[in-house]
C-alpha cells in the first residue's frame, strides 16, 4: 500500500494559487501544482500526483524533499543545464571575429583557424567550442572544396551546363 505524503506546507492554498498563476515556465508550475494538491487534499499519494503531472513518483519525492529542506525558495530554484564548460578567451574572440570579417583572409577551415590561433595567440582552442562559437556568433560556414578529379575533362563539362538565357 503506498505511503500517504505527510507535508506540512506554511503557504496557503490562495497564495499558491496566485504564484501559480504569476509564474512562466512549466517546471515551476509542474512545482507549485504539486503543493496545491497536497494543501488543498485533493491527492494524498505520491503516485497519484505523478501521474496528474505526467512526472515519475521519484521526482515527487524529491521535490517533497526540497520542500522539507528549504522551504518553497528551494522547491522553485532549479538546477538544470549549464554542464559546458569550454570557454573562449575574449582576446581569441576578438581574433576570431577580426580574421572572418576579413575579405582578404586564406582560411578555409576550422581546423586551420585553430591552428592560427594557436600559433598567433599561443591559445588551444576545443574545436567544438570554437566551431559553435563561429556558427552562433558569426554564421560562419568555412567548408574546403573537393578536389576535381584528375581525368575530368573541361570540355566535356561544357556539354552539361546549360547555356544562361538573357532577358
Amino acid at each position: 500500500m503506498p505511503k500517504k505524503i505527510t507535508l506540512s506546507i506554511k503557504e496557503e492554498s490562495v497564495e499558491l494559487r496566485k504564484l501559480y498563476e504569476s509564474t512562466t515556465t512549466e517546471l515551476r508550475r509542474d512545482r507549485l501544482k504539486m503543493l496545491y494538491y497536497i494543501k488543498s487534499g485533493k491527492y494524498i499519494y505520491r503516485n497519484a500526483i505523478a501521474k496528474k503531472l505526467g512526472r515519475r513518483p521519484t521526482t515527487i519525492g524529491n521535490w517533497i524533499k526540497d520542500y522539507e529542506t528549504g522551504g518553497l525558495s528551494n522547491l522553485l530554484e532549479i538546477h538544470s543545464g549549464g554542464n559546458n564548460t569550454v570557454h573562449i578567451s575574449d582576446r581569441a574572440k576578438a581574433y576570431i571575429s577580426k580574421t572572418l570579417s576579413n575579405s582578404d583572409t586564406t582560411i578555409t577551415s576550422y581546423i586551420e583557424l585553430q591552428a592560427r590561433i594557436a600559433e598567433d595567440l599561443s591559445e588551444i582552442i576545443n574545436y567544438g567550442a570554437l566551431y559553435a562559437h563561429c556558427r552562433r556568433k558569426h554564421k560562419s560556414k568555412l567548408k574546403v572544396s573537393r578536389k576535381s578529379h584528375y581525368k575530368k575533362d573541361p570540355k566535356a563539362e561544357m556539354v552539361f551546363k546549360k547555356p544562361r538565357k538573357n532577358f
